[in-house]
């Protein structure tokens, strides 16, 4: 079962800047970005991964292919 995310009840953090969530979208398939490649993604820009969550949900884009269940 996936979750509705709805980003505008998303809070914008500082941190959050359009630069970085416009290479989220970008690096993102239809909405969607796998497991393996948010984990990259959050260590290429030095995002913590519970705070990773909140980005892909600020941007509206969905997690698939989950390894560890981490998101």
């Amino acid at each position: 079962m996936s979750r509705t995310i709805v980003p505008e009840m998303v809070t914008k953090e500082p941190w959050m800047t359009e630069e970085l969530a416009g290479a989220l979208k970008s690096a993102a398939c239809e909405g969607k970005i796998g497991c393996a490649q948010a984990h990259r993604f959050a260590h290429e820009k030095a995002i913590e991964l519970d705070k990773m969550r909140l980005l892909l949900d600020f941007c509206g884009i969905k997690l698939k292919e989950c390894q560890l269940g981490c998101f």
